[in-house]
């Protein structure tokens, strides 16, 4: 009797133990299927992340979907709700398999699907934390029903680190997820089928299938083809009608010898040959790079910042070793200015955000802290201001001290106001470095410091050479305080481009901000003699500076994600009426606006557009637009000015140089 008393208890014990999940809420039912989450452990001690897997069961025969359906069907979404410092990944989803439904095409999963989620944990975690998520999914046989359902579980803290009991499952689910070696391929454009190369990756194919991430673009009712000989091994799918192939990243090659995630970069697609990498090469770019950061000096924006440091050598023309040093360090310091801003490139690429040379234009905190910036310069250039004069070799003081940490910073200087200018040549250099591996990224954008100081290492090396330059003198503070109105000029063109881009209301407190700068000035210039008058003016300098970024816009006018007018649609249905001269343009680019004064907008251009009955089309990047910036990477280029015509829709379009005259555009047109 009492081995049957504890026999009954074990089992009573056990059957509450395996079936903890019903406590915790880690499984829902729906009509047709049902929902869990099972996490790689439930006790943790020291991980930093731990895996969830979520659970799909589903009927016999009936299905769900991939994250592209194909032709029909939805994705399951997820909602999470986790304690404060968790953070969730993007579900990592296994192959598809193909689900034919005459004349539909899906892609998806029968009776079950097992998704991985990695959990990442703070470094502090609570005793007792509840990880829930909400789920809405479709299945479907011969017809389809919405589920849904939320689960949740408990994760603990333990003492010690206890082992995985799902183990085994874990493995099997993440052999069935495609691997990611970051592998790109080539491919071309023959006639209305995209064609990949896939003897690229090296292996023995014998059976191929390509499931794209985009939707909308691939006809799926036509059968994919693989092309397997001795000159090429290859797989072509049909596309739709009137869409861009281009828009197709990547997907999942499923072959005979497994499945892999592939990235199809639209550079790759011989429709745009002339973009190609192998078109552009990496001795090409880092030439591009150099020749670009040397007109980049001749902008506006920096020109008058570089002036004061030849004002400097000038000034030290009488010591050589002085002017070797100060040449050397304000070199140093612009180049390592262009080395992080591309290793910020590099780090912003990794996570996934896009970037490139124009995007913090687009970004109206930037904008006004830069028209701050100009407005402050140009007050160092008017006044002989000793206020800070230790951080900027601007100041009267500034040019006479042998101080080469002034010089290293007048270099970091220069490059910060070289944003919102780009030079000719460095649209394609910098397109290129931003499409790039790191290591080639990096060069070309250590080129492009290397191009920008060569003038002062040149300097540097030869010191001699200063005495080509006029004597020191008068001319020299006259000089610098005519290099202020380039400033403010910038500094209202910045605030015209900043008009676009935020309400009116925000528009006037970015032009209060202003009116402190002046004001600054005004108390500065000040004759205070009191200690008492001095503590308050510091104290007056210290609210001034605390109000001027309290001006600061705090959000654009709108998303301006398709404010503009352009899009694909448009561009092809007026490429089925003729051709098309597509300018890539924006407010915050000085560069386009010339060419459009001097060669796009002139009275011949118009005629000559008008009397070939191209139609002259504009994207508008002054605000972000994914749109344009989608087309503008099928073209290689993350900056712009960018000018293309399409002669016809099935000819490639052409590429027009960065700097435009009206006998070019006559040129390239005929």
């Amino acid at each position: 009797m009492e081995k049957l008393k504890n026999f009954f208890l074990l089992t009573l014990f056990s059957l509450l133990f395996f079936s903890s999940n019903l406590f915790l809420n880690e499984k829902s039912f729906a009509s047709n299927s049902s929902f869990e989450i099972i996490p790689e452990k439930v006790s943790i001690f020291n991980e930093n992340e731990i895996y969830l897997i979520v659970k799909f069961d589903l009927e016999k025969n009936w299905h769900t979907y991939w994250k592209n359906p194909g032709d029909s069907g939805e994705p399951a979404s997820f909602e999470w709700d986790l304690p404060e410092g968790f953070e969730i990944s993007e579900a990592m989803w296994p192959t598809p398999e193909l689900i034919p439904y005459p004349p539909l095409t899906t892609f998806g999963y029968t009776d079950q699907l097992e998704l991985l989620f990695k959990l990442l944990l703070p470094e502090e975690v609570k005793e007792n934390s509840v990880i829930a998520v909400s789920s809405k999914w479709l299945v479907c046989a011969d017809v389809c029903i919405p589920q849904e359902g939320s689960v949740s579980f408990d994760l603990f803290k333990a003492n010690q680190t206890y082992p995985s009991q799902i183990g085994q499952l874990l493995s099997k689910i993440k052999q069935k997820i495609p691997l990611d070696n970051g592998k790109i391929i080539t491919s071309k454009i023959e006639e209305d089928r995209l064609v990949l190369n896939l003897e690229e990756l090296g292996l023995d194919i014998t059976e191929a299938y390509f499931f794209p991430f985009r939707k909308d673009v691939i006809d799926y009712s036509v059968n994919q083809k693989l092309k397997k000989n001795d000159e090429e091994v290859s797989l072509s799918l049909a596309f739709m009608e009137n869409t861009d192939v281009s828009l197709i990243k990547g997907g999942i090659l499923k072959t005979n010898a497994g499945s892999q995630e592939l990235r199809l970069l639209q550079r790759n697609f011989q429709s745009e040959v002339s973009l190609r990498p192998e078109f552009i090469s990496l001795m090409t770019a880092i030439l591009f790079s150099l020749i670009g950061g040397l007109l980049l000096n001749l902008m506006p924006c920096v020109f008058p910042v570089i002036s004061l440091k030849i004002l400097n050598f000038v000034n030290h023309s009488e010591n050589r070793s002085q002017t070797s040093l100060h040449g050397m360090f304000f070199s140093l310091g612009a180049i390592l200015m262009f080395v992080l801003i591309g290793l910020s490139v590099l780090v912003l690429k990794s996570i996934g955000m896009d970037v490139g040379w124009g995007y913090q234009l687009q970004s109206p905190i930037v904008v006004s802290l830069l028209i701050f910036l100009f407005i402050f310069l140009a007050g160092f250039f008017l006044l002989n201001v000793n206020f800070f004069n230790t951080l900027l070799s601007i100041g009267t003081t500034g040019l006479k001290a042998p101080n080469y940490v002034n010089s290293f910073a007048t270099g970091f200087l220069a490059v910060i106001v070289a944003t919102p200018c780009t030079a000719p040549f460095m649209g394609s250099a910098l397109g290129f470095a931003i499409l790039q591996p790191g290591f080639s990224s990096f060069l070309i954008f250590l080129a492009l410091g290397i191009g920008f100081t060569f003038p002062y290492i040149l300097l540097s090396i030869f010191p001699g050479l200063v005495s080509i330059l006029p004597k020191p003198g008068q001319w020299m503070e006259t000089f610098k305080q005519f290099m202020a109105f380039p400033m403010m000029l910038t500094a209202l063109w910045l605030i015209w481009v900043l008009s676009s881009q935020i309400s009116s209301f925000q528009l006037i407190l970015v032009l209060l901000g202003i009116s402190l700068i002046v004001f600054f000035y005004w108390l500065n210039q000040l004759n205070i003699t009191s200690a008492t008058g001095k503590r308050f003016r510091v104290f007056v300098y210290l609210f001034i500076f605390v109000s001027i970024f309290l001006t600061l816009p705090t959000q654009n006018i709108s998303s301006q994600e398709n404010t503009n007018g352009f899009s694909e649609a448009e561009l092809n249905k007026k490429l089925e009426q003729g051709p098309v001269f597509l300018n890539f343009t924006a407010d915050w680019c000085i560069t386009c606006k010339v060419n459009e004064r001097v060669a796009l907008k002139t009275k011949n251009t118009l005629n000559l557009f008008k009397e070939k009955k191209i139609f002259y089309m504009e994207a508008d990047w002054t605000n972000k637009n994914k749109v344009i910036a989608e087309k503008l990477e099928s073209f290689g280029r993350s900056s712009i000015p960018l000018y293309v015509f399409y002669p016809e829709r099935d000819k490639q379009p052409i590429i027009l140089p960065e700097i435009l005259s009206e006998s070019v555009i006559e040129d390239y047109l005929n």
